[in-house]
Parts: structure tokens; C-alpha cells; sequence
């Protein structure tokens, strides 16, 4: 039934006209209770902003979240496990020096000695340093405790307990292959 004029208030109620009375339970048409009938419409309302703002709030938290778990674990690196692996060409490393190549999970020093190839572990046994040819003194040198190595990673003196494990390194054509020894 469609109200005419001007509804200020209750009191204007019964004098609307068209069987329209003033009730005192306050009741809508339809017999529900006001507050009832008012109170499912806002809570539907209501808990569908709250479903879509926590929505969107949760696509904000996970887009933030994400980058930053995926900047603080380190990324799982895979390596194979064979026993012989191409490194790298024979001139990669020139006569009287040392480069380190990437053999499965170990880092390799291959020294070039006037044409003889020697390979061991680039890992220092003391404190996990990157050893370095020396050419000079012609020998294996860890720049953080002064440890000394031969050319097969025999100890020659320094802190470290143990000697560097050995590998083999030989060329076929251009390649140069390290191998398990």
C-alpha cells in the first residue's frame, strides 16, 4: 500500500486513512516484529561487506605475504650425482694456474702445472674457505687461516684437520672432465 504526503511520525499513522492503525507492538505489515524484519535485512547486508572486505583483505595479505616467505626460504637448489661431468674447455685453465668449476654438490680446484692436471676439493677442511692456487709458491693457499695444501690436497701445514679430497681431472678434445676419484 503506497503512502501519500508527508510521514513524519507515529502519530500521522492513523490518520493516513485506508485501515491504516497504530500498533502498539510495532510490528511491519507482514506480522513480523520491526525489529526482526529489519534486522535480517541489515545482517545479510552486513555480512556480505564483511565477507567481500575480508575478501579482499586476504588477497591483500597473501599478495604481501607471499614475495616476502618467498624471499626469506632459499630456493632448493637440485644437483645431480654423477660420477664424471664435462666442466668446462682445457683453456679455461692456462698452464701455472688454478680455476674452480661446479662438480655435483662440491666445488673443484683443477691446476694446470705445465700441462699436468691435478684436481681436489676448493672447500678448505678447517672452515669451509675457498682455497686459491698460488703460484708463486707453487701450492694450494686458504686466504682465511693461512692453511697450505699440495697440489693433490696433502696438508702441508696450517689449522685444518684434514687433507682436501681428490678428484680426477683429464681432457678429451676440448673438454675438460672431472670425475670421482
Amino acid at each position: 500500500m503506497a503512502q501519500q504526503g508527508n510521514f513524519k511520525g507515529p502519530s500521522r499513522l492513523g490518520e493516513l486513512g485506508h485501515g491504516a492503525t497504530l500498533s502498539s507492538a510495532g510490528t511491519v505489515s507482514g506480522g513480523k516484529p520491526r525489529a526482526q524484519g529489519l534486522k535480517d535485512v541489515d545482517f545479510e547486508r552486513r555480512s556480505f561487506l564483511v565477507k567481500v572486505v575480508g575478501g579482499i583483505g586476504a588477497a591483500v595479505a597473501i599478495s604481501t605475504i607471499y614475495p616476502v616467505i618467498k624471499y626469506i626460504v632459499p630456493p632448493v637448489k637440485k644437483f645431480s650425482n654423477l660420477s664424471e661431468k664435462v666442466v668446462g674447455k682445457a683453456s679455461d685453465v692456462p698452464e701455472n694456474t688454478g680455476k674452480i668449476f661446479q662438480f655435483n654438490k662440491d666445488k673443484v680446484i683443477v691446476i694446470n702445472d705445465n700441462g699436468k692436471l691435478t684436481a681436489c676439493s676448493a672447500v678448505c677442511t678447517h672452515l669451509g674457505c675457498l682455497v686459491h692456487w698460488d703460484n708463486a709458491q707453487n701450492l694450494i693457499a686458504c686466504p682465511c687461516h693461512g692453511a697450505k695444501y699440495k697440489q693433490t690436497g696433502e696438508i702441508i701445514s696450517g689449522p685444518q684437520p684434514l687433507p682436501l679430497p681428490g678428484f680426477k681431472a683429464r681432457v678429451e678434445g676440448e673438454d675438460l672432465i672431472i670425475s670421482k676419484a
